[in-house]
């Protein structure tokens, strides 16, 4: 038995990866031995799986054999004879410790009738045959686990050396008195794939820019996940205004994992905040997303009646077109408070009021006009605007809850 090592490794090692589902990878390695006589032992060698790439699943082991040659043979019987060759020869793949990890058997036969003896030993004639420039192969292919050790044999930095042995395993059968003569060469071609869940870094979703308002609760969601279902995500943030709560308490962890924000910003917290939310997987893989909220001042005003009021409302002064203030909601143009028919008076006047610096920097105080409601019947209003218009529409609306009127005073901001 001839032992050689390949050195074929620098030159046919190649690498190639494609995406096997929505999930898993899969990334492949070749290394070959070259055509050469049997009985031969040699080694192929196969890069590891590289676990910063990910979590490895399973692997998948291919082996081309190869065999090259001549078959021989030659009947010595003193009468005819049929002979029946087969040309092949045995090659196998192992691990290390030379346990077998896929068998191919490239194989060729022939059935050849003989006369008898023609008194020439020359593998031709009437008695004899040569069979040149055969050649076959054959594939195989086998995947692990089991056993589960695989998965860390292969796992790691660096190659891994595995052997290939090639053992000629051609005969020939049929006559008494047979001669045979076999030339074997044989080659193999091994590739090894890793099947494995990616180390991508987690997904965190946020919302999009938000508009707040000063005395307004507002509440959003932060969710983060990881597609490695083995792997633990944790939500923390930074640049969070005071005031702000999280439930769970930050940091929060878990796959998937969602955190609940309230805020109620203040009055001085007018203005425009950034706040980055970081998610960080088991492998200290990281995504982020901002939030930015944009908070400013946004009153809906309930008076008595239609004039030239001027009032100090979270320790900032508003001119209204109001005669008098009986009651202020903060507001935006998402949250805003609904009336039971029977809450209000049969007349009132609402104004919208707004500081917005943020936003609006030349104009940021701006209103709507004063608008006097008033009932008309069960569930029907009236309604009459005064004054002037700056950046805010105001309407009355009516709709039923449980069978109820109610009401409530959407409106709109301009460029918003």
């Amino acid at each position: 038995m001839i032992t050689i090592r390949t050195s074929l490794a620098a030159l046919a090692l190649a690498a190639s990866a494609i995406t096997a589902s929505a999930q898993t990878q899969t990334v492949c390695f070749t290394d070959a031995v070259p055509l050469q006589p049997t009985n031969w032992t040699s080694t192929v060698s196969i890069p590891k799986f590289n676990p910063n790439l990910g979590t490895l699943q399973s692997i998948s082991f291919q082996l081309t054999g190869n065999v090259q040659g001549t078959a021989r043979a030659e009947s010595l019987d003193a009468g005819p004879t049929i002979v029946n060759t087969s040309f092949s020869a045995n090659i196998t793949l192992t691990r290390p410790d030379l346990t077998p990890l896929v068998v191919t058997l490239p194989l060729a036969n022939f059935s050849d009738s003989f006369t008898a003896y023609d008194g020439v030993l020359d593998f031709a004639g009437a008695s004899g045959t040569t069979h040149a420039g055969i050649n076959v192969t054959d594939t195989q292919s086998q995947v692990s686990p089991p056993p589960v050790s695989d998965l860390a044999l292969f796992t790691g930095a660096g190659n891994i050396i595995l052997p290939v042995t090639a053992n000629g395993a051609s005969i020939a059968t049929g006559a008494g008195n047979l001669i045979t003569q076999f030339q074997t060469d044989a080659a193999a071609g091994v590739q090894v794939c890793y099947v494995y869940l990616p180390n991508t870094p987690p997904t965190i979703t946020c919302p999009g820019p938000l508009m707040a308002s000063a005395g307004v609760p507002l509440q959003f969601q932060i969710c983060a996940s990881d597609v490695d279902a083995g792997d633990i995500v944790t939500i923390d943030v930074s640049g969070a205004p005071a005031g702000m709560t999280f439930t769970p308490p930050l940091p929060a962890s878990g796959n998937p994992i969602c955190v609940t924000v309230n805020w109620t910003p203040t009055a001085a917290q007018v203005g425009n905040f950034s706040i980055v939310f970081t998610a960080i997987d088991t492998r200290q893989r990281s995504s982020t997303c901002t939030v930015n909220i944009g908070v400013a001042e946004c009153h809906l005003l309930i008076g008595t009646g239609n004039g030239n009021s001027g009032y100090t409302i979270f320790g900032h002064y508003y001119a209204t077109q109001l005669s008098s203030l009986r009651t202020f909601f903060p507001v935006t143009m998402v949250d805003m408070p609904t009336f039971g028919w029977n809450q209000l008076p049969q007349t009132l006047t609402v104004q919208v009021v707004m500081y917005n610096p943020e936003m609006f920097p030349t104009n940021p105080d701006q209103f709507s006009r004063a608008m006097r409601v008033t009932k008309t019947g069960l569930g029907t209003l009236s309604t009459e605007y005064f004054g002037l218009r700056d950046g805010i529409g105001l309407r009355a609306e009516v709709f039923t809850l449980n069978g109820q009127p109610r009401v409530r005073f959407p409106f709109t901001i301009d460029g918003m």
